[in-house]
């Protein structure tokens, strides 16, 4: 009788210690962003956002790090535009131009596929005011142009790379 007892006693600690185990789900929740032919999973403790920036398509930003002007600091911007000439071209001209400014510094540039299309991915520091490190993945869907922009606060911007990655990695045409 006593090994009855000893045997359910052990499964009780097994299954309640099963059913009392911290919530590894809880940290992987995320929202869905579709429209504008486009579809994203962002943190679900993110929000949409209106964006300043023009031709923008979509934005998400964590509301934890609004600053006194009412900003995200830590968001990504997409944005949209008509295909002029080529991707690489237009990606060119975009960055000859931003790098002429003494604010802005290139840290990295690769190609990579997002979603089964090529893209291509610049990574640079904002040097104007409050530090910021910034993500841009350029890609061609048909005649449009897609920039997906991940911002953060310099010294903040690694510890959102799991954040970004989500969007970026889950960004799909629709």
């Amino acid at each position: 009788m006593r090994k009855h007892w000893l045997i359910l006693f052990i499964i009780m600690v097994v299954a309640v210690s099963g059913c009392t185990s911290p919530d590894s789900n809880s940290e992987n929740q995320t929202k869905r962003f579709s429209g504008n032919n486009i579809s994203f999973e962002y943190p679900s403790s993110w929000v949409t956002a209106n964006s300043l920036a023009n031709e923008t398509v979509a934005a998400v930003g964590d509301p934890a790090s609004v600053d006194s002007s009412g900003l995200a600091q830590v968001s990504v911007v997409i944005q949209s535009r008509e295909l002029e000439g080529n991707l690489y071209d237009m990606y060119r001209d975009n960055y000859d131009t931003l790098f002429t400014n003494s604010s802005y510094r290139r840290v990295s540039e690769t190609n990579t596929t997002i979603g089964g299309y090529q893209a291509i991915e610049n990574v640079y520091l904002v040097l104007d005011g409050v530090q910021k490190k910034q993500r841009a993945i350029w890609i061609q869907n048909n005649r449009r142009v897609y920039v997906i922009l991940c911002t953060a606060p310099a010294d903040r911007f690694d510890a959102e790379r799991k954040n970004f990655d989500l969007i970026v990695n889950s960004f799909r045409f629709i």
